[in-house]
């Protein structure tokens, strides 16, 4: 159901053309709880930043249906600017509709994790994230797309969406965060989850592999610096693909990971391209995009697109 906050409209920053700005916040994201009418306070953050803004609380199922109400209203006049609060999941519903339009994406990262904030260089606290958007740099940043569903950080098979589904049911079950759900969910994944057979075809040609875990993310990740990226417009998927045969191996990936001496031929190895294509003997697998689990038919296909989501970010991102 979609809420609508008592704050509307107008629009106008000091000494430019009207633009026209709609924030669109999560009512169930994890930061949102912790604040005191973040509608109230969103709108009047950005007003003493020299605009004022419509702000509705959304319900997380509604954000793209709203999303794509903006867009169409808008479209073809002028400069637009959607902002959207909550995390990773939230952000990528927005951004499957703002790819390839004009509409600039303002982030409010008001989710648990955050990563693609994070790696946007859009500060946490959300005066400071305010103040990213009011100076309206905009970037072009690269999206990722899997079965043509959009997506901003990763997506993987395997051993991840299984733990995400199982952490989304067990939050559901109890009434719980994303963090105190990771430790049961974690439990039923390792106790259930095997290796499969898959084989991955890119540019440069392609590999049968037997693996519990195919994560694919857009842009390059850095194993060795926890995951993050400092480059969101190289124009390429990065591919990581596990080839641990032991739980116990498995166990011990993370550490060598951190240490840096993990072994390409027998722990992960890593692949970059544009485009690749995941193929097995199932005809549908789970699939986690943003971190969200979802069934998607076989095969898998992955592309990048580069420049397609315009944001208002820090500084320009990086590119090759």
């Amino acid at each position: 159901m979609l809420m609508q906050a008592n704050h509307t409209t107008g629009t106008a920053f000091k000494g430019v053309p009207e633009v026209a700005v709609l924030v669109l916040i999560n009512d169930g994201a994890g930061g949102v709880a912790a604040l005191d009418d973040i509608a109230a306070t969103v709108h009047s953050g950005l007003l003493k930043r020299g605009f004022e803004a419509e702000v509705k609380l959304v319900a997380g199922d509604q954000i793209s249906e709203a999303a794509s109400r903006f867009v169409r209203q808008k479209a073809g006049s002028g400069e637009n600017i959607l902002v959207v609060g909550g995390g990773d999941g939230t952000l990528s519903s927005a951004a499957g509709v703002l790819a390839g339009t004009e509409v600039a994406m303002g982030v409010l990262p008001l989710g648990t994790l955050n990563h693609f904030a994070k790696d946007l260089g859009v500060p946490l606290e959300l005066d400071a994230a305010m103040d990213v958007i009011a100076a309206r740099r905009p970037a072009l940043v690269d999206v990722a797309e899997v079965n043509g569903r959009i997506f901003l950080n990763n997506s993987s098979i395997g051993l991840y969406p299984f733990f995400v589904a199982e952490r989304s049911a067990e939050q559901r079950r109890r009434g719980v965060g994303k963090l105190a759900a990771i430790g049961p969910a974690l439990v039923r994944t390792f106790k259930a989850v095997s290796w499969q057979s898959v084989r991955i075809s890119a540019d440069t040609g392609g590999d049968q592999v037997l693996t519990p875990c195919v994560f694919v993310g857009n842009n390059f990740y850095d194993a060795g610096d926890f995951g993050r990226r400092k480059n969101l417009s190289a124009r390429e998927l990065c591919v990581y693909v596990i080839r641990q045969r032991t739980w116990f191996g498995l166990a011990l990936l993370p550490f060598k990971i951190a240490l840096g001496i993990v072994d390409t031929r027998s722990d992960l190895e890593m692949l970059r391209a544009s485009k690749i294509k995941i193929t097995s003997t199932k005809r549908e697998t789970l699939v986690s995009v943003d971190g969200e689990a979802t069934t998607m038919k076989m095969p898998l296909h992955f592309q990048i697109r580069p420049a397609a989501l315009k944001v208002l970010a820090v500084r320009q991102p990086d590119t090759k």
